[in-house]
């Protein structure tokens, strides 16, 4: 699996465990709703900065983001 689908699925599970819409976690994590919509779709790559406030937002370390889930 490449990191971008699985940063897309890992992004897909913590907004679906936080209970949140797509909408609400860009804001709160502070991202632009285009930028998170790009991600979670697993076409597109993102900047290690747009990954680091990815993950800061949501309390992981970047790292956590592009583990596969069978690694974790």
């Amino acid at each position: 699996m490449d990191s971008k689908r699985v940063l897309a699925e890992n992004l897909r599970q913590n907004i679906y465990d936080l209970g949140k819409t797509q909408a609400a976690y860009a804001k709160d994590i502070g991202i632009p709703l285009n930028t998170l919509e790009y991600a979670v779709s697993g076409r597109g790559s993102v900047s290690l900065n747009t990954l680091d406030k990815i993950a800061q937002g949501a309390g992981l370390d970047p790292w956590e983001l592009i583990r596969p889930p069978e690694d974790k």
